[in-house]
């Protein structure tokens, strides 16, 4: 084959299930579909099977311009070393549009119109657990390597949420990332840090009930702190995560930035998440619609204080790349 190739580590690797298509990964593109509008319906397993060959082979000089990947941030040129897993080594798990919160920037929003739910319930789409045997039988996980992220919706809310996590561990998983607005104490997961098997992140993005309540719309501070004491009191601290999403006018200066960290070092968390809105990272064509400059000096002040308290900054590789280029001119 002449000309270039190109190669996707989240297309060989990430197998994305959310409430309106299974998918190759969430990186904002529409990428390669598996399944179209998946309500539980049976799969043929070899047309399945087929869409990652079919999505690697557009991904040529060639081709390239009539692929869904084309412009994607995570696409590389191919390597010489590069080969197509037949297996998934990351399985993201998001069929459910329940929450028990309403935060003013979820992307959630879009689909359950701003509803909060209060009871724990069934997904209003399909069932995960039934596809996930489905998916071990054919032998399209990674036992071995496997990273089970489930974020939602919220857990607190989905019904099936502790099955999952027992099919996972039944079947063979490596490690779970799981996401929660952390408002309700989920006894597995404070089992599943103690093991060390998971990366538990939760978004408080202030450090005071005020800023909390103006975000999120639920009265629900002092739980998230209480349960984030909780999980952080045993033998892990360093598995959880707590996110700052920066919100224009809301929470983006360095006084409420400087009061979240203060309270995460008082209560025991030696991790942060620093982020910026999603319609930055995702939607939003920053040469026609900037990114504040100020995110530039939030950033560096967020950390200068982490580094001052010891506490483990991270950032997402496009949110980073996404503040040094446009607000950092680096």
């Amino acid at each position: 084959m002449s000309g270039k190739q190109y190669f996707c580590d989240e297309l060989n690797n990430v197998l994305s299930c959310f409430h309106d298509r299974i998918m190759s990964c969430c990186s904002g593109q529409i990428g390669p579909v598996y399944y179209e509008a998946y309500r539980g319906q049976k799969i043929n397993w070899d047309e399945f099977k087929a869409v990652k060959q079919k999505a690697f082979d557009m991904l040529t000089e060639e081709n390239i311009e009539n692929s869904p990947c084309k412009g994607c941030y995570f696409l590389r040129e191919r390597k010489p070393t590069d080969v197509i897993s037949p297996t998934f080594k990351t399985i993201n798990i998001s069929h459910w549009t329940q929450c028990n919160c309403g935060c003013i920037y979820c992307a959630r929003m879009l689909d359950s119109k701003g509803k909060i739910t209060y009871k724990s319930q069934k997904s209003e789409y399909y069932d995960m657990v039934p596809l996930l045997k489905q998916l071990y039988k054919q032998k399209l996980l990674d036992k071995e390597n496997l990273y089970a992220c489930i974020q939602g919706g919220d857990i607190s809310v989905l019904k099936e949420f502790e099955p999952m996590v027992k099919e996972f561990l039944k079947n063979g998983v490596h490690r779970f990332y799981i996401l929660s607005n952390n408002i309700v104490y989920q006894p597995i997961i404070k089992k599943l840090i103690d093991k060390d098997m998971v990366d538990y992140t939760t978004s408080l993005d202030c450090g005071t009930p005020e800023l909390y309540y103006k975000l999120k719309r639920v009265d629900k501070f002092k739980e998230s702190v209480e349960n984030l004491k909780k999980y952080a009191s045993g033998k892990n601290p360093d598995c959880i995560a707590v996110k700052y999403i920066v919100i224009e006018h809301i929470n983006d200066n360095i006084e409420e930035a400087t009061k979240f960290i203060n309270l995460m070092e008082s209560i025991g968390i030696r991790k942060i998440e620093f982020m910026i809105d999603n319609k930055y990272v995702m939607f939003t064509n920053l040469e026609e619609k900037p990114l504040p400059k100020h995110y530039g000096g939030l950033y560096l002040h967020f950390k200068q204080l982490c580094k001052e308290k010891g506490i483990k900054m991270q950032v997402w590789d496009k949110a980073e790349y996404i503040i040094k280029k446009y607000a950092l001119n680096l």
